[in-house]
């Protein structure tokens, strides 16, 4: 939704500011706030701030929506997010080139808003802005801009997710896909970090090598490529361990998207008007909103309703 609506803003930036300007002739109590915004998106460095972050909210745009499905595991994440760093750090060394581009849609809508090319107010010593060394405008926007939320951006998708890499990395080696071609030893960070939960290492590094034949006997088109996938092909009872290690990767949290979801239908649920609603009827009620593709017989919830004591006797 926040890549989607800055993309609208860029779109319509020309009525929104034409919309505030009437506004703003008018003599009305929202003269002054739309006299406000007016301002401040009547400046060459909004305009610049606006196609920047647009810029960069399309690279990653496919990506957000992708980290926010039900059915996706934290390897496959990671290597989605490898995939859009990988772009932003060419992007980032063809900078020159990729700001050029930007600054002449930037240039091109301001002459249309009757916007002059200028930059902020430089000071001789400077605290609360960008003192960059500069020689023309789009230099200037080009290194106190552009090149700082580039490098901000990437920074900021490494720390989310660069943590886990080498312990996913790890986990993946797991997956049937993976250890036909692999040995223990590229497990072994992940046995490191999960120890408490699995057996002694020798025990470990047996089951993975009983796990590595069983996989070897089949053709690569068979083998389960991700980490639901392969649990589903995983005998609990067999492969003890490396059942724990499958769950890992298939449940660990890649977003907050399903959490949010849940606040959602419990925001529909619970009203303010109605806080007596029972905690068991209000969990039931939540999983039957999120959980609407699972069907449930007519028969199974009069049974249910009837076997409950009451005073007023029920008959079927």
């Amino acid at each position: 939704e926040r890549h989607d609506s800055v993309f609208l803003f860029k779109d319509i930036l020309e009525p929104i500011l034409l919309s505030l300007l009437k506004i703003e002739e008018e003599s009305s109590d929202s003269a002054p706030k739309a006299h406000a915004l007016s301002s401040s998106i009547n400046q060459f460095q909004f305009l610049v701030n606006l196609f920047v972050l647009s810029r960069m909210l399309s690279t990653t745009h496919n990506l957000s929506e992708k980290l926010q499905k039900k059915h996706i595991d934290l390897s496959e994440a990671i290597a989605n997010v490898t995939s859009v760093l990988d772009l932003l750090s060419k992007q980032r060394v063809n900078a020159n080139d990729n700001f050029k581009t930007l600054y002449a849609q930037v240039k091109e809508i301001a002459s249309k808003l009757d916007i002059k090319e200028e930059i902020p107010r430089v000071c001789r010593l400077q605290t609360a802005r960008n003192n960059v060394p500069y020689s023309t405008e789009k230099e200037y926007y080009r290194r106190a801009v552009y090149v700082p939320y580039l490098d901000d951006f990437c920074n900021s998708l490494k720390e989310r997710f660069e943590s886990h890499k080498e312990t996913v990395a790890s986990l993946q080696h797991i997956l049937p896909e993976f250890c036909t071609k692999t040995d223990f030893y590229s497990v072994e960070a992940a046995f490191n970090f999960y120890e408490e939960d699995l057996s002694h290492k020798e025990v470990v590094q047996s089951e993975f090598m009983l796990w590595k034949e069983k996989w070897s006997q089949e053709k690569s088109e068979n083998l389960p490529k991700t980490a639901i996938s392969s649990l589903e092909k995983c005998d609990k009872t067999f492969f003890t361990n490396i059942y724990i290690l499958l769950k890992l990767p298939a449940v660990l949290p890649v977003s907050v998207a399903t959490v949010e979801r849940s606040f959602s239908s419990l925001r529909r649920l619970k009203t303010y008007l109605r806080n007596t609603t029972s905690e068991s009827r209000l969990n039931g009620l939540a999983l039957l909103s999120i959980h609407r593709d699972i069907k449930i017989r007519d028969e199974e919830v009069l049974d249910k309703f009837a076997s409950v004591p009451r005073n007023l006797d029920f008959f079927l």
